[in-house]
C-alpha cells in the first residue's frame, strides 16, 4: 500500500492540474495512484495549429464538457511515444501504444487513461483542415494508426521541430507555413496508415485525392482535370468517387485556398502585400469573387480577417 500523500505531494498535484488544465482549456487530471501526480508540458503556437509534448506519472485526463466555446471545431491528435493510452470517447474506445495515434473531438467530453512512465506527442488543428466528411472523421476517430514508420515518424520530427524553433510569442509567416505542414503530415500520415483491404479501397483513394490537393494547393494549373489525370482516372471517375461524400473536389481544392488566405491575411508580416495579391497567391485571380467567397466561407470579409490577428488555438 502506498504511503499518505504528503502536503509537498499534494502541492505537485495541485501545480499539474492548473498547469494541464491552463493549456488545454479545463482538461482535468486525476491520479490513478496515491502517489503524487505530476506532469510536464511543452507547447508551441503556430497560429491555427499548436503542438505539445507531454509526460507525467500514470493518470486519466478528462474533458467532461466540450471544449473552449471557439467558433471552429477542433480536433486534437495524440501519438504515444512512451508508456500507454487508452481513450474513451462516444462510447469507443481506442489503446495505443508507442508509435501508435489517434485522433479524437475537443468539442465533446473524453477521457484519456494514461499507463506508466507515459510520453505523447500532441497537436491541435480545426477539423476544416483535414477537409474531410464527417462520415471519414467518424471512421478515422475509431481507431488507432500507425505512426511509427513513414509519414508518422516524420510527424515525430515536426512536432520536436517545432516545440524547438517556436517556443516565442511572435506570430509570423514561417510559424504558419510550419503549421501547414504538421496538417499536411497527419493527413498523409493517415493516408499511408490506410488499411488495403480491397471493400477499403474507395476511401484509401479518396484519401490519396485529397493529401494530393493539400501537396498542390497552390499551384495554379491544379484543375479538375488534372487532379483526375494524377490519379490515372478520367473527370466523371473522379467525380463519382466523392458522390456519396459530398461536397466535391473542387469545392474542396477551393475551401483549401481559402483557408490558406485566410492564415496570410492574419499574418501581420503579409501587411505590406495587397489582399488582392493574398489571394493571388492563392490562385484566385478576381478580386470581387475571392471577397464574395471569402465572406460566404467565414463569415468575414478578407479585410476584416487582417485587422484581428489568429489566436492560438486551445482545445
Amino acid at each position: 500500500m502506498s504511503p499518505p500523500a504528503t502536503v509537498a505531494d499534494r502541492d505537485r498535484s495541485e501545480s499539474w492540474r492548473h498547469e494541464l488544465g491552463t493549456a488545454f482549456a479545463g482538461l482535468q487530471p486525476e491520479p490513478l495512484a496515491r502517489d503524487a501526480m505530476t506532469g510536464r508540458l511543452d507547447a508551441a503556437h503556430l497560429g491555427d495549429v499548436s503542438t505539445f509534448r507531454v509526460l507525467g506519472t500514470p493518470q486519466v485526463v478528462r474533458r467532461a464538457r466540450g471544449g473552449a466555446g471557439d467558433a471552429h471545431r477542433l480536433l486534437k491528435m495524440c501519438r504515444q511515444v512512451r508508456g500507454t493510452a487508452v481513450l474513451h470517447q462516444d462510447g469507443r474506445e481506442v489503446g495505443l501504444g508507442p508509435g501508435q495515434l489517434a485522433v479524437y473531438d475537443t468539442g465533446r467530453p473524453y477521457d484519456l487513461r494514461l499507463g506508466g512512465a507515459w510520453e505523447c506527442e500532441v497537436m491541435t488543428f480545426r477539423a476544416e483542415a483535414l477537409a474531410l466528411p464527417e462520415r471519414w472523421l467518424r471512421e478515422l476517430m475509431s481507431r488507432a494508426h500507425d505512426a511509427a514508420t513513414g509519414p508518422g515518424c516524420v510527424l515525430s520530427s515536426f512536432i520536436a521541430a517545432s516545440l524547438q524553433q517556436f517556443s516565442h510569442a511572435d506570430l509570423d509567416a514561417a510559424r504558419l507555413r510550419f503549421g501547414d505542414a504538421g496538417v499536411n503530415l497527419l493527413a498523409s500520415t493517415l493516408t499511408h496508415a490506410a488499411a488495403p483491404d480491397p471493400e477499403a479501397a474507395p476511401a484509401a483513394v479518396r484519401m490519396q485525392v485529397l493529401d494530393y490537393l493539400r501537396r498542390h494547393v497552390t499551384d495554379p494549373a491544379l484543375t479538375h482535370a488534372s487532379i483526375a489525370a494524377a490519379h490515372r482516372m478520367s473527370p466523371r471517375t473522379l467525380d463519382r468517387l466523392f458522390e456519396a461524400d459530398p461536397p466535391s473536389v473542387t469545392s474542396r481544392l477551393r475551401v483549401l485556398r481559402l483557408e490558406g488566405a485566410r492564415r496570410d491575411l492574419a499574418d501581420p508580416r503579409s501587411a505590406r502585400f495587397s489582399i488582392g495579391a493574398v489571394a493571388a497567391a492563392w490562385c484566385f485571380v478576381d478580386a470581387a469573387h475571392f471577397s464574395r467567397a471569402f465572406k460566404a466561407q467565414f463569415g468575414i470579409s478578407p479585410s476584416a480577417v487582417r485587422r484581428e490577428p489568429l489566436a492560438p488555438t486551445v482545445a
